[in-house]
């Protein structure tokens, strides 16, 4: 299922794209580090950063957004 939920976000992304970095026009895509291929370097370096995951934490609905402002503005009006 991790590969699945991989693949998918590497799409999100358009990581799963070709690219045309390394080598000389016609070469073989190569990244600086090895033949390892640039959108996996992206992921990889994204994912290592935790940049990727979906934490629920992170996430505001849009209800919670609409509470903060309420709350801020009731703040601001009242004092």
């Amino acid at each position: 299922m991790a590969k699945k939920l991989k693949k998918n976000k590497k799409k999100e992304l358009m990581l799963d794209r070709p690219t045309s970095h390394g080598g000389w026009p016609g070469g073989k895509n190569n990244s600086w580090i090895g033949n390892k291929p640039v959108g996996d370097i992206i992921y990889d370096y994204l994912d290592s950063m935790g940049l990727l995951a979906d934490v629920p934490h992170a996430r505001l609905s849009e209800a919670k957004i609409r509470k903060l402002i309420r709350t801020a503005l009731k703040e601001v009006m009242f004092k």
